[in-house]
């Protein structure tokens, strides 16, 4: 017997595991020279403590759940604990702990511990690393989906770019074809009456004046697009500029028996704008009004005045807008068509309209149902805000 205990004794000493006897109540009975090794205490300041005391607190409960199968099965039990050296660093040990019984019950528990400490540190590097990957398969993967995003907005970019170079071309041929067909007609046909000339001249007319407006419609968007922040703003008695416009359209009104109806505030009611900017926004809708309204049709224009916003609404009794098309009504080189009506123009009216009120810190929505009609409701700002 004394034989066996001097072999356990000189096995605990010369081993690299972690050793140690406990009796019943968890007090340290032995600790070999790694463990105290490992602890950085001698024998003497480990011998007589509970084993509670060189374990972390993490690892508190573990241990008590151990001890406690331990007692109660009288079997083996391997867990894995924190152990806490005297300067307070930490190493992490798998024990496999061993009831000695004696009359039928553990009166002694002994423990041998392997070091895992540099195995739980990999394991957490591994565990950072698979982290660390997986969020950079996510953020490649969302990268590679914007990717493809920004790949179909140039697809599509592209797209309307040239369904937009096709309408503008037909847009540029219509009127230049009636132009040079008429004039060519004047300047050969010596036997044209003076009315017919007339007739003809009047006809250039218009197409030269259709022509211009395209032009100056591509110039504003043009000067909008690269000057988005050149306005000139100054105080506004929006109601005058209102019917100023009112009066520079009262004969197409009249020429296309359009009833039109202004709700206007009597009192003025002074804003912070470009007022050459916003009467142009202003025209373009009114104008389109117009042009949407069939004869004998309705025209609205009415302006409510908040505490720090106005709001115009201009509403007409055309043929309207589908309700799918009115989400991408101011995108780019889009223009709402109705199914079986091609709508004229380019589209650059109400992108213009959109940008000049987006400049001025302002909002437009559009309302619209087919055959019924369409509203545009503006809300500007009152007071200098930049």
């Amino acid at each position: 017997m004394v034989a066996e205990k001097n072999y356990f004794k000189i096995f605990a000493e010369i081993t690299n595991e972690f050793i140690f006897i406990l009796n019943e109540q968890g007090i340290i009975r032995f600790v070999n020279n790694y463990g105290c090794k490992i602890l950085n205490k001698e024998p003497s300041e480990i011998k007589g403590k509970h084993f509670f005391e060189i374990v972390s607190n993490n690892s508190k409960e573990t241990s008590i759940n151990a001890f406690q199968k331990i007692l109660t099965t009288q079997s083996d039990v391997t867990v894995n604990l924190q152990l806490v050296s005297s300067f307070g660093k930490e190493f992490d040990f798998s024990f496999n702990m061993h009831p000695i019984i004696e009359n039928k019950k553990p009166y002694e528990i002994i423990g041998v511990g392997t070091n895992i400490t540099t195995k739980t540190n990999n394991q957490k590097k591994i565990e950072e690393l698979n982290a660390k990957l997986t969020e950079a398969y996510r953020l490649n993967s969302i990268e590679r989906d914007r990717a493809e995003e920004q790949i179909n907005i140039l697809n599509e970019l592209n797209r309307l770019k040239n369904e937009f170079i096709s309408n503008v071309s037909h847009e540029l041929r219509t009127p230049l074809a009636s132009i040079i067909g008429f004039s060519e007609t004047i300047a050969e046909d010596k036997k044209l009456t003076i009315k017919k000339v007339k007739e003809f001249n009047e006809i250039i007319l218009t197409e030269s004046k259709r022509l211009a407006k395209l032009i100056n419609d591509v110039l504003d968007f043009s000067e909008l697009e690269h000057n988005k922040k050149q306005l000139t703003k100054n105080s506004v008695n929006i109601i005058s500029l209102l019917k100023n416009i009112i009066k520079h359209f009262e004969k197409k009104f009249e020429t296309k028996k359009i009833t039109f109806t202004g709700n206007l505030p009597e009192s003025e009611v002074i804003i912070y704008a470009d007022e050459k900017r916003l009467s142009k926004a202003i025209n373009y809708l009114i104008s389109n009004a117009i042009k949407f309204t069939q004869t004998n049709g309705r025209i609205t224009l009415t302006v409510k005045e908040f505490l720090k916003e106005i709001e115009i609404v201009i509403s007409d009794t055309g043929i309207g807008i589908p309700e799918e098309h009115i989400p991408f009504l101011f995108d780019k080189f889009s223009k709402a068509n109705q199914k079986g009506y091609k709508l004229p123009g380019t589209g650059f009216s109400l992108l213009a309209v959109k940008q000049i009120i987006d400049l001025h810190k302002g909002l437009i929505r559009v309302k619209s149902k087919i055959n019924k009609g369409t509203s545009f409701i503006i809300k500007l700002p009152k007071y200098k805000f930049e």
